[in-house]
């Protein structure tokens, strides 16, 4: 503890180059070989046969499908429309997904535009980024309270014409959210995991450099996780079923105006390379700077 502490003081004094003797240090003979790489789990989506590789957590866990639209376009773009739904506590929505084992870096290019114009009509309308806790459940013998999982995602919230990143994380069904104005077109996102943290970055198109926007320390996430991209629209449209998940997750409805075209450009995944100054440190720790942060992780 006292070491730990010590460490992170002089971590907010010190630059980053010059941190290798304040925590840990190169790696010390007869270390784990490094993991294998996932870089192959990157898809440009250039070709159709590239939804081949993704799961559909409908598809695998039993749920009926809540996608109005699923195909890769000219351009090399895969695009996704939802039909009513939402990532709320134990209500769910599309998510199409590959499991992934260990540490890693998950980036992607998003833009959540409305069927018809350039920003969705239809409030909670969002796309991004999700990180979800496998569940050996089905829809048949589904319960409460149960999932686990965080995400980023970018679009419309509860206000209409105002675009946000919403970061939100959810622990055993129970979920806290954060907004963040961000301007309204194509936006690259990133999630990295290091051992139980988890760290948020944002770019918007033609910005110059990467913004920390969250932290989670999630110790109950398992090693082998479901990452990919997930879209869901039409919250407010439904308050009859707000109560009720069950009846949610079981109901695609169609005949409720959604508005969410979700364009994903690419995802890419790799492993993170930590620097020796931050290796033992807990990275959701705020007195971690975050100029340290994006310079390891989103430089």
């Amino acid at each position: 503890m006292i070491r730990t502490i010590l460490a992170l003081s002089l971590l907010v004094s010190a630059p980053l180059a010059a941190q290798q003797r304040i925590v840990g240090g190169p790696a010390p003979r007869g270390e784990a070989p490094a993991p294998p790489a996932i870089d192959n789990l990157s898809d440009e989506f250039d070709v159709a046969a590239s939804l081949e590789r993704w799961r559909s957590h409908g598809a695998v866990e039993g749920w009926p499908e809540m996608i109005r639209t699923l195909r890769i376009d000219d351009g090399g773009v895969l695009r996704l429309e939802p039909t009513v739904s939402g990532w709320y506590a134990d209500f769910r929505a599309p998510f199409l997904f590959q499991e992934v084992d260990g540490d890693f870096v998950a980036t992607a290019r998003v833009r959540a535009r409305g069927t018809g114009g350039e920003l969705p009509s239809v409030t909670w309308s969002l796309a991004g980024l999700m990180v979800r806790e496998p569940r050996a459940t089905t829809a048949q013998t589904w319960e409460p309270r149960a999932e686990n999982w965080l995400f980023a995602t970018t679009g419309i919230a509860g206000r209409a014409g105002q675009p946000v990143l919403e970061t939100k994380t959810t622990v055993n069904g129970r979920s806290a959210l954060n907004l963040h104005p961000v301007p309204a077109g194509w936006m690259e996102l990133r999630i990295v995991r290091v051992r139980a943290d988890f760290l948020v970055f944002y770019r918007p198109d033609g910005a110059a450099q990467w913004t920390l926007q969250e932290r989670f320390h999630r110790p109950d996430l398992p090693r082998t996780l479901q990452v990919g991209v997930n879209a869901y629209s039409g919250w407010d449209l439904v308050p009859e079923l707000w109560n009720d998940a069950a009846a949610f997750n079981r109901t695609v409805i169609t005949d409720r105006a959604t508005d969410l075209a979700a364009e994903f450009d690419y995802v890419r995944f790799d492993r993170p390379r930590v620097p020796d100054a931050l290796r033992g440190v807990r990275l959701s720790d705020y007195r971690v700077p975050a100029a340290h942060l994006v310079a390891a992780f989103a430089p």
